[in-house]
């Protein structure tokens, strides 16, 4: 008799899968993040990166101040655009409290929307 059982992939398997399918292609998903960014008429600079812990499957980031309205359109384009790279997973921006010497920042990190099944 067999006992070895076969555990389903835990979520933090799943979003560590996630985020390295980000980090494989993150220079690409910046490029065409930053060609939607400037379709819709967003010049802010946006900053992606992925995290190594947590639920978060990305980050990102800017060193200017935009309108909240602006920053809210940015953060949805990148989550459309490395959403479709997973495969169209539904992702949701959250804010993120951060700090910088010399400069403001704004940050969200971007995670499974909450209806998404992992």
């Amino acid at each position: 008799m067999d006992t070895n059982e076969q555990q389903a992939p835990s979520a933090d398997s799943h979003c560590e899968s996630q985020r390295a399918v980000i980090r494989l292609a993150l220079d690409e998903i910046a490029a065409e993040v930053g060609a939607a960014l400037r379709a819709a008429n967003l010049s802010d600079e946006v900053f992606l990166t992925v995290p190594m812990t947590g639920a978060a499957v990305a980050t990102v980031a800017t060193a200017l101040n935009p309108s909240t309205d602006d920053w809210l359109n940015a953060t949805a384009i990148a989550c459309r655009i490395i959403g479709k790279r997973l495969g169209d997973v539904r992702l949701r921006g959250r804010p993120l409290r951060c700090a910088a010497a010399n400069s403001r920042v704004g940050a969200a990190e971007v995670t499974p929307d909450e209806t998404t099944e992992l």
